[in-house]
């Protein structure tokens, strides 16, 4: 028998929430703006094929915790290999929640896309810091963790280019 816990904690139903997908990729897009608009080579804003990964990394603890405390995806792969391992057909399977959770965003004026470059933009009034989710007392704050890993995520992504991205985490745009 599962405790209460364990149950308010399932894995499977936080991978099935749209909210927390949301989330996640708000967060993304907020890392990658707050690095990429200092730089002038670089659009502010990621491309939308760029969400299709953040949660096959995020919603596995070992790549999230590696890249949360990695600056450099060098860095991130050195520490865990794995990360890359799977990592395209990971995103082919959640492509779903992927989905659900950009629709969400969209539909909520929390993110926008922009036709012209071919990006996902932060709106008028979600450009400043992450969506707060408070957390029960004496609880592990996954969304937080998830948040926050994929806040760095976006950091690293701003950071390299189109093809060392996907020569590095061994994917296709």
């Amino acid at each position: 028998m599962k405790s209460k816990y364990e149950e308010e904690f399932n894995l499977y139903s936080t991978l099935q929430n749209s909210a927390i997908s949301a989330l996640a990729l708000h967060s993304f897009v907020l890392g990658y703006y707050k690095v990429a608009r200092h730089k002038k080579n670089k659009s502010n804003f990621p491309s939308l094929l760029y969400l299709f990964y953040v949660l096959p990394i995020v919603y596995h603890r070992k790549s999230r915790d590696t890249f949360k405390s990695s600056n450099e995806i060098y860095t991130a792969i050195a520490n865990d290999q794995e990360t890359v391992l799977g990592l395209q057909e990971r995103s082919n399977k959640m492509s779903g929640q992927t989905f659900d959770a950009i629709n969400l965003l969209y539909s909520k004026k929390i993110l926008g896309y922009d036709s012209t470059n071919k990006t996902t933009v932060l709106l008028r009034g979600f450009m400043s810091e992450k969506i707060n989710i408070p957390s029960t007392i004496g609880r592990e704050n996954i969304v937080r963790m998830i948040q926050d890993s994929a806040y760095k995520i976006g950091h690293i992504f701003a950071k390299n280019t189109d093809k060392n991205l996907q020569l590095t985490l061994n994917i296709r745009f």
